[in-house]
């Protein structure tokens, strides 16, 4: 090979493109692995090490982006948990959450570290949310690294890290440029169609903004109905401030149910959730919410009636019975809030003495 071979550019570089690559690097390529260990402080020599892709975590839903688990050769273990941002703002308490899966990992391994891998400038326009990580790796870092191997590397590897490092020149001018979601055309005309099932059965539902845009980005997997219009019967102290039908993108793993949300209510979710589960047992509805942090001390509390998966960038008529099962159920749930506005005020009456005893 000749140094003016040409190197195919990719039109553009995505988050998942970066996924990708650090898991195939971590994968298979030892000297990678040190170096990523390195940066957080750990330089013990590696005897065996494995890595997994969107590893779900035990106490939510999120999922970790990486996950490393390397052996050292005296024995130790290490627990590596990354996650990769390339324009993507923070979810809410995400960082948080990295840490208590550490802590929970505290047990199994000797070592741990949280690792945020971005752009630098994301990194610098965003240094509140990249300090509660233990350590950040930049894209310009890495993209130095694979330089570097290129110019070490032998025969065909020259091109693969000449590759890796042009990718991760796009995904840095990428986010210097700035972002904007693209919408999909296929995501946009399901939700034409439900929107149009949702009037033929169920139109005291009233479809929010995002629903009736022509096109929506394809991450877009909630129907977020107008919770103001929807449940306008329902007195604005105890009215939810959200109201949607989660599709899950047609994975049994993802969240898949009808939900409200009620502001600030999430906090004493452990000392209320006995009463608020009998008062609801007609309808079977759970009861869930994030853990309260310094950053977000009054987390929402979301009451949720179970439904079936559904992908939206899928065939929306073989999907249409569980589409109109999923809709009874936003009837079923708009329904019992409507007609048990005394209760509500008697949880918001539970709630405020309990978040007196938080």
């Amino acid at each position: 090979m000749t140094d003016d071979v040409f190197i195919p550019t990719l039109t553009h570089a995505t988050e998942r493109d970066i996924d990708l690559l650090l898991v195939e690097e971590l994968y298979a390529t030892h000297d990678f692995v040190f170096w990523m260990a390195a940066q957080a402080g750990i330089a013990e020599r590696i005897a065996s090490w494995d890595v997994k892709h969107s590893k779900r975590r035990t106490r939510s839903r999120r999922e970790i982006d990486i996950f490393m688990e390397i052996t050292h050769t005296d024995g130790f273990r290490t627990a590596l948990l990354i996650e990769n941002k390339i324009d993507a703002g923070e979810q809410p308490d995400q960082a948080e959450s990295y840490r208590e899966e550490l802590a929970l990992l505290s047990d199994g391994f000797n070592r741990t570290a949280m690792i945020i891998v971005c752009p630098a400038s994301y990194r610098d326009q965003k240094p509140v949310f990249t300090s509660k990580f233990d350590v950040t790796v930049t894209y310009e870092m890495i993209r130095d690294w694979f330089a570097n191997a290129a110019e070490e590397a032998g025969n065909e590897l020259v091109l693969r890290y000449r590759l890796r490092t042009e990718l991760f020149d796009q995904a840095i001018h990428k986010h210097r440029r700035g972002y904007t979601a693209i919408p999909d055309v296929i995501v946009g005309d399901f939700n034409a169609q439900y929107v149009a099932l949702l009037a033929e059965i169920a139109p005291q539902i009233i479809p929010g903004n995002s629903m009736l845009k022509p096109a929506n980005p394809r991450e877009s997997t909630s129907m977020i109905f107008d919770q103001n219009k929807s449940l306008a019967a329902v007195p604005k102290d105890v009215r939810p401030s959200r109201f949607a039908h989660e599709l899950g993108r047609g994975s049994e793993r993802r969240a898949n149910y009808v939900a409200v949300t009620f502001a600030g209510w999430g906090a004493a979710l452990p000392k209320v959730r006995a009463k608020l589960e009998a008062d609801t047992a007609s309808i079977g509805a759970s009861f869930s919410a994030k853990t309260p942090t310094k950053t977000r001390p009054n987390p929402g509390l979301v009451m949720s009636l179970p439904t079936e998966p559904v992908d939206n960038q899928g065939d929306f008529g073989a999907q249409a019975e569980i589409l109109v099962e999923g809709i009874h159920e936003a009837q079923c749930l708009r329904s019992w809030l409507i007609e048990n506005v005394e209760i509500l005020q008697s949880w918001k009456s539970v709630i405020q003495a309990a978040e007196g005893g938080i």
